[in-house]
C-alpha cells in the first residue's frame, strides 16, 4: 500500500515537473517572438558648418503583428530655441538600408512629425531579427552658450511602442574640438534617470544604458564642447530684440485698432439713441398688447420669450376660460402638471386659439410633461411667429443686424490675424483657451445679432461651443502645445476684445422714437404692478383692486417677470374674498386656502414645468535649446527623438 502511494506521488511529481518545463518552455518562446527592438544604437558626426550627421542602427524582431512591411521612424519638425520659440527642424535623408542591402521607403509629414516608412506595402517581412540602417542628415541643432558649444539629443526618442532591450551613441566631434563636459538621462518623457554609461574615447563620447527600455522611455544625452569650432549664428539686431520682446503687444494694439475702428464707425453711422422718455405708472396694458407682444416688444430676445412668454399666455388662455391647470401628484416632492380643455374659446385672440388646437387636438387632456413636449414646441413656435409676423420689431427697434454680424466676423478674422502674427505660439493659443469663455459668449452674440440667429437662439450656443472647441483643438495641434505657460497678455486680449464686441454689439441695438416711448409705458405698467405701497399711487387714480382686476392682468406680472409682487399686491384682497380660481384645481392647495406664499410658489412651478415639456433648445520628443551637457536635462529633451512603430 505505501509503495503504491510513493509510486503515485511520484508520478504526479514527474507530471508535475513536464508541465512546468513547458509552461517555462512556452514563456521563454514568448519572450523570444516578442516584438522588440533588440538593439537601438546612433553614430552622430558633428562638422564644422553646424551640420549633423546621424546613423541610426535599428536591429528589431518582427512577428507579423506590428511590424508587418517594416518599421516607421518618426521624427521631430520642431523644437525650441533659446528665446523659447519653435523653429523648424529639416532632415535630408541620405540612405536607408535593411538587412545591409538598401531598402524602398516613403515618407510622410503629419502634424509636428516627419515619419519615414521604411519597406514596401505589398511586400511582408519574414518573421524574425532584422537590421535597419537610416542615416540622415540636420542643421541647426547645436547649442551655443557663454563658455561652450552643446549638442543635447534625443538618441531614441520617448515614442517607440516597442520595448528596447539596449540603447547606445557614440558621437564625433568637430576637428580641432575638445570634450568639456557629457551628461545622459533616462527614463520617460521628462524623467532624468541615470541608467547609462559614458566612455570618454577623445573625439568620440560613447553611451550606453545599463537596463532595457520599456516602451516610451528613451536615452538622451548631452556634449558640451569647446567654443568657437562651430560658426555662431550673428547675434540679433536691436530691431529683432525689439520684436522679440514686444512683438506681441505691438500685434494687440493693431487688432484692437482695427476692430475699435470698425466699431466706432458703425456705431455713429448707427445714430443716436433717442432721449429716455418720462417714465409714468400705468394701470393697464399699454396700447391692449397681450402678454406674449409686452415680452418680445420689451426685448426680442428668444430666451425671454421662450421663458415667460408661452406660460403667461396659458395663463391667459386659463382666465379666459379656455382650459384649466390640474395639479395631479406629487413624484420626488415635484408636482406634476395636466391641462384640461374647457372648450370656452369666444375671448380668445387668433394665435390663442392656434395654441389651443396645436396643444389639444382633439384631447380633453394633456399631461405637462417630455411624452407631450412636440406639442408644446409646435404650439410655442407657433405663438412666437403669430408675435413676429404681427409686431414688425423695425417699427420699435433698431438692430443694426448687418452691420453687428460683420463686425463680429471681422473679430474673428482678427484673431486669427493674431495667431498667424504670433506665430501660433502654443502659449497664445493657451491664452485662447483661458479666454474661450468670453469667446463662446461673443460667437454667440455675433449669431444672435442676425434675423435668423434670434429665432435659432439654443443653435447658436451650440455653435459658439462648437466653433470655439475646433478653434482650440486646431490652436493646439498646429502649434504643437506641449504644456506651455499661458500667455496672459494674449488671454487678456482675447477675453476684452470679445466682452468689448458683446458691448458693441447690444449698443447697436436701439429704440425708435416710438419704441422708446413704448418702452416707457411698459416700465410705468412694470412700476404699477411692482408698487406694493398703494397710497404712493392714490393720487393718480389706480383701479379698484378686485380678483377680477387680479385675475386679468395676472399674465401681464409674468410676462414683466413681477408675479410675486403682483401676488403680494393683492394678497389682503384675495383672503379677504376667499378666492379660490376655478381655472386652476389643485385639492392641497385650496383645502388649505389662500396663502400669497402658496399661489406665487404655483406659477415657479408652472413656469418650470412648461419648460421642461417644451425642452430647451502630447510630447512630441523634441524639447527646448537649453544646454543638456550641464546636467539639467531630461529624458526626452533636446533635438532628434520622436519614436516609431511597425507598419
Amino acid at each position: 500500500m505505501i509503495i503504491k502511494k510513493i509510486t503515485v506521488q511520484t508520478l504526479f511529481l514527474f507530471c508535475l515537473a513536464a508541465m512546468s518545463g513547458q509552461a517555462q518552455e512556452q514563456i521563454s518562446d514568448y519572450a523570444v517572438k516578442q516584438e522588440r527592438i533588440i538593439r537601438f544604437h546612433a553614430d552622430i558626426k558633428i562638422e564644422t558648418d553646424g551640420r549633423i550627421e546621424v546613423a541610426e542602427h535599428i536591429k528589431v524582431y518582427a512577428a507579423g503583428r506590428e511590424i508587418k512591411r517594416g518599421i516607421v521612424r518618426e521624427l521631430p519638425l520642431k523644437r525650441r530655441d533659446k528665446n523659447n520659440k519653435r523653429v523648424q527642424m529639416n532632415y535630408g535623408i541620405l540612405s536607408v538600408k535593411c538587412d545591409g542591402a538598401d531598402s524602398k521607403y516613403h515618407t510622410a509629414t503629419a502634424s509636428d512629425k516627419f515619419k519615414i516608412y521604411i519597406g514596401e506595402e505589398n511586400v511582408r517581412l519574414k518573421a524574425g531579427e532584422h537590421d535597419y540602417v537610416i542615416v540622415y542628415e540636420c542643421y541647426g541643432q547645436i547649442g551655443f552658450f557663454d563658455d561652450y558649444d552643446d549638442l543635447y539629443w534625443n538618441i531614441t526618442g520617448v515614442e517607440w511602442i516597442f520595448p528596447i532591450e539596449q540603447a547606445s551613441a557614440a558621437i564625433t566631434l568637430p576637428a580641432g574640438a575638445k570634450v568639456i563636459q557629457t551628461a545622459f538621462y533616462t527614463g520617460k518623457y521628462g524623467e532624468a534617470g541615470k541608467d547609462c554609461t559614458v566612455e570618454d574615447r577623445g573625439k568620440i563620447q560613447a553611451f550606453k544604458t545599463t537596463r532595457a527600455l520599456e516602451p516610451r522611455e528613451g536615452l538622451t544625452v548631452g556634449v558640451g564642447f569647446t567654443r568657437g569650432i562651430i560658426a555662431r549664428p550673428p547675434p540679433p539686431t536691436e530691431d529683432e530684440l525689439y520684436w522679440q520682446e514686444n512683438g506681441k503687444k505691438v500685434y494687440a494694439l493693431w487688432c484692437f485698432l482695427i476692430c475699435a475702428v470698425y466699431f466706432l464707425i458703425t456705431r455713429i453711422a448707427a445714430g443716436k439713441r433717442p432721449p429716455r422718455q418720462t417714465v409714468i405708472p400705468l394701470f393697464r396694458p399699454p396700447r391692449d398688447l397681450p402678454p406674449a407682444a409686452v415680452v418680445y416688444l420689451k426685448d426680442p430676445n428668444l430666451n425671454e420669450f421662450q421663458e415667460k412668454a408661452f406660460p403667461s399666455t396659458l395663463i391667459e388662455m386659463a382666465v379666459k376660460g379656455a382650459l384649466s391647470i390640474h395639479c395631479k401628484k406629487k413624484t420626488y416632492g415635484k408636482n406634476e402638471y395636466a391641462l384640461v380643455n374647457r372648450k370656452n374659446m369666444e375671448k380668445l385672440r387668433p394665435e390663442e386659439k392656434d395654441i389651443h388646437a396645436a396643444l389639444f387636438d382633439g384631447k380633453d387632456e394633456l399631461p405637462v410633461n417630455d411624452v407631450y413636449s412636440s406639442r408644446f414646441s409646435k404650439a410655442r413656435s407657433g405663438l412666437h411667429s403669430s408675435v413676429y409676423r404681427r409686431w414688425n420689431t423695425k417699427d420699435y427697434l433698431k438692430l443694426h443686424h448687418l452691420a453687428a454680424g460683420m463686425g463680429g466676423l471681422l473679430l474673428n478674422a482678427v484673431f486669427c490675424l493674431y495667431f498667424w502674427l504670433t506665430g501660433m505660439d502654443p502659449a497664445v493659443a493657451l491664452g485662447f483657451t483661458a479666454a474661450s469663455p468670453f469667446i463662446i459668449y461673443e460667437i454667440k452674440t455675433m449669431f444672435v445679432n442676425t434675423p435668423k440667429g434670434e429665432v435659432m437662439r439654443g443653435a447658436t450656443w451650440f455653435l459658439g461651443v462648437s466653433i470655439t472647441i475646433l478653434a482650440i483643438g486646431f490652436m493646439m495641434v498646429f502649434s504643437d502645445y506641449d504644456g506651455d505657460d499661458i500667455h496672459w497678455l494674449s488671454a487678456l486680449f482675447f477675453s476684452g476684445m470679445s466682452l468689448l464686441y458683446i458691448i458693441y454689439a447690444k449698443r447697436m441695438r436701439m429704440h425708435t422714437p416710438d419704441g422708446a416711448k413704448l418702452a416707457a409705458e411698459l416700465e410705468g405698467f412694470k412700476m404699477y404692478m411692482k408698487t406694493a405701497e398703494e397710497r404712493r399711487l392714490n393720487m393718480l387714480n389706480p383701479p379698484e383692486r378686485t380678483p377680477e382686476l387680479f385675475e386679468k392682468l395676472l399674465p401681464y406680472a409674468m410676462a414683466l417677470g413681477v408675479s410675486n409682487e403682483w401676488c403680494q399686491k393683492f394678497g389682503d384682497v384675495l383672503m379677504r374674498f376667499s378666492y379660490r380660481p376655478d381655472w386652476y384645481d389643485d385639492a392641497n392647495f385650496l383645502s388649505s386656502g389662500f396663502t400669497v406664499a402658496a399661489f406665487t410658489g404655483v406659477f415657479s412651478s408652472l413656469s418650470s414645468s412648461f419648460s421642461t415639456s417644451v425642452g430647451s433648445a502630447s510630447s512630441s520628443g523634441s524639447d527646448s535649446w537649453g544646454s543638456g551637457s550641464d546636467g539639467g536635462g531630461y529624458s526626452g529633451g533636446g533635438g532628434g527623438g520622436g519614436g516609431g512603430r511597425g507598419w
